[in-house]
C-alpha cells in the first residue's frame, strides 16, 4: 500500500508532467491516486494505481495522442521515485468529478 507521502509524490509527478505540456490550457486539481489490485487478470491480484485527474478546460484541446502516452511519459519518474505499481490514468471533467468522488467514497467505505 502506498502512504499520503508517495501519493502525493506520485500526483506531484503527474502533474509536473501535465504542466510540461499543457501549461496555461487546463487546472489538473485535483489528481487522486487510489491503489487498488487487478482482479481480472492471472488471478495473483496485481497491484496498480488508479490516477483520477480531474481537469477544468475545453476537452477537445487535451490532445489524445499526447494523453494515451501519459503512462509511458510517467512510468520511468515513478519508477525512479521507488513506485513499482503500474498507473493508470483517467481523465474527469470537473462536472463529473463531484458524482464520481461520492461513488468512489462509497466503494472504499464498503472495502474496509
Amino acid at each position: 500500500m502506498l502512504d499520503q507521502e508517495l501519493r502525493d509524490k506520485v500526483a506531484n509527478i503527474v502533474r509536473e508532467t501535465l504542466a510540461e505540456r499543457f501549461a496555461g490550457e487546463f487546472v489538473f486539481d485535483p489528481i487522486e491516486v487510489i491503489p487498488a489490485v487487478d482482479e481480472f487478470g492471472d488471478g495473483d491480484g496485481e497491484p496498480y494505481l488508479r490516477i483520477m485527474i480531474v481537469f477544468d478546460g475545453d476537452q477537445k484541446a487535451l490532445d489524445p495522442r499526447w494523453t494515451s502516452g501519459l503512462i509511458r511519459r510517467i512510468r520511468p519518474k515513478l519508477i525512479e521515485a521507488g513506485v513499482e505499481q503500474f498507473p493508470s490514468p483517467s481523465f474527469v471533467g470537473k462536472s463529473e468529478w463531484p458524482r464520481l468522488e461520492r461513488s468512489l467514497q462509497r466503494a472504499s467505505a464498503r472495502s474496509h
